[in-house]
């Protein structure tokens, strides 16, 4: 038995857990799709007044998985059981009137209408002329059920108002409405702040306590270690992990169990003491960032660190071109590179890693091998003409360095996972002769953590290559662990500089303005 296998073994829930009755399991799940096989005997058990997080990298079968158990999907195999009832799903309307409710990324509320009106959706959506009317809700009727996520707002009001979070609890809030015994939570906090995330999380413990059984779904195990009671793996379609308790299984081994292998550990090594690459000098877009400047030496990574507002993305997007800025000066390797222009920002050696990758990164409809190659293929062609062997040549290496699965270098782009795209977008990348600088906006961001390993990986690579390598992340501690040096922006200017290692809730405070 591997040392791995070893740990997986010994998190293993023991004791009275398994003597309950589960409020929803699911024993050896089978699901393929042609000749891909998408589950592979999965297997989960959620009990109630429980948090369960289901974790696993994109492509290890938590989707599918899910849908089978709203009902979105049907198994080839294995049985599901409510309660202590077997379970047959003909759609996730059968799910939701069993008490199984799910809640998606993307949340179906119909924004026009009023909280009140979204609250009663399900009841519209199943009535009909022989059933009736849908019963009433009355202003005190939809406070008592926004009551029970703690969200105080006007029924009356349209939902088009209500910030994402308070969307996100009245879709849970509506959810609970119909006698919810297994709430099924997907990624819900993707799109939140960290105050909004506190408020939900706030809200499921709320939930948790009076018996309900939740699935959360995450690739932020920060927020597993901090919500759940219970963890499970998936891998490859396969449960590699059941129902642990949280506090039995570190970060490192639930990224072990995902990937299937060990994680190395080890700071990327620091950068020549000179060498400069780029200097910023009185770099200002009014309204947004102003008077910046720093310096990048050749194979450092910098951080620009700042909260939504700060003008810190949009600082490092301008380091590519990709941002228009009033006035100021970059000079990379000592000569002056032009502002406001990618093309020519490209043609000097600097590269752009978007987080934005389907409004900002990928080609749609374009295979991955093209995605990847799009800033090589002047140096690809021929004449006018690209050589589709040197482009093979260039690009294929790349793609089995990272990783990108699957192996399909002529699938659409568009077939692949979020993490896997992103993946893409790196080589894109780091396939660019000569590149000098790389400026990474948010390169993590959705993707599950084998991916961002992987991402990780190529960002310490360019800047071991020479290149210098600035990153904006949303990500606090994943900046932090990352970089050399962090610049805190605050208000549009740098308000703190700091040399790793660091403490994250020093970095904080100066972004917040707070005492460290």
């Amino acid at each position: 038995m591997s040392s791995l296998e070893q740990r997986a073994e010994a998190a293993r829930p023991v004791g009275t857990w398994d003597e309950a009755p589960a409020a929803l399991s699911a024993t050896g799940v089978v699901k393929s799709f042609g000749a891909t096989r998408a589950l592979r005997g999965a297997t989960l058990a959620l009990y109630p007044a429980e948090v369960h997080a289901l974790v696993g990298e994109n492509g290890a079968g938590k989707s599918t998985l899910v849908k089978i158990l709203v009902g979105a999907l049907q198994p080839d195999a294995g049985t599901l059981v409510l309660g202590e009832a077997p379970l047959h799903l003909g759609s996730v309307r059968d799910a939701v009137a069993a008490g199984i409710v799910p809640v998606y990324q993307h949340l179906t509320l119909m924004p026009h209408l009023s909280v009140t009106e979204n609250l009663l959706a399900f009841e519209l959506a199943a009535g009909s002329p022989l059933r009736g009317r849908p019963r009433r809700c009355t202003p005190a009727d939809a406070r008592a059920m926004l009551a029970q996520v703690g969200l105080d707002v006007d029924p009356r009001a349209p939902v088009g108002r209500l910030s994402l979070a308070e969307r996100q609890l009245v879709e849970i809030a509506r959810g609970l409405g119909r006698d919810c015994k297994v709430l099924v939570l997907d990624e819900p906090t993707a799109a939140l702040h960290r105050g909004e995330v506190d408020r939900l999380f706030a809200a499921i413990r709320r939930i948790r306590d009076r018996g309900t059984a939740v699935l959360f779904i995450s690739h932020k195990l920060g927020e597993i270690e901090e919500i759940a009671d219970r963890v499970s793996v998936l891998r490859d379609g396969q449960s590699v992990l059941e129902g642990s308790p949280r506090a039995a299984v570190s970060s490192r081994t639930l990224i072990e169990l995902m990937i299937g292998h060990g994680v190395e550990a080890g700071r990327i090594p620091a950068p020549p003491a000179d060498a400069e690459t780029l200097r910023v000098e009185g770099l200002t877009a009014p309204g947004v960032f102003a008077d910046l400047a720093f310096s990048v030496r050749r194979g450092e990574i910098l951080g620009l660190a700042g909260l939504v507002g700060s003008g810190a993305l949009e600082a490092a997007a301008a380091l590519a071109g990709a941002f228009p800025v009033r006035q100021g000066s970059l000079r990379l390797d000592g000569q002056p590179l032009p502002t406001g222009d990618p093309v020519a920002a490209h043609r000097a050696g600097v590269a752009l890693l978007p987080g934005e990758r389907e409004a900002a990164g990928v080609f749609p409809g374009l295979s991955a091998l093209t995605n990847a190659s799009a800033s090589t293929l002047g140096e690809l062609a021929s004449f006018g003409w690209l050589r589709g062997r040197r482009e093979r040549e260039r690009i294929l290496p790349w793609l089995h360095r990272l990783s990108v699965n699957p192996m399909a270098p002529g699938l659409p782009i568009e077939r692949f996972s979020g993490g896997n795209q992103q993946k893409v977008l790196a080589i894109r990348s780091l396939a660019m002769a000569g590149m000098k600088l790389l400026a990474a906006l948010d390169p993590t961001r959705g993707v599950d953590v084998g991916a961002r390993a992987v991402i990780h990986e190529a960002l310490a690579h360019a800047a071991a290559g020479g290149a210098a390598v600035v990153v904006y992340s949303s990500d606090l501690e994943e900046l932090v662990a990352l970089s050399h040096r962090v610049l805190a922006m605050r208000e549009g200017r740098i308000v703190a500089r700091f040399s790793t290692p660091v403490a994250t809730s020093s970095v904080l405070a100066a972004l917040t303005g707070a005492a460290p």
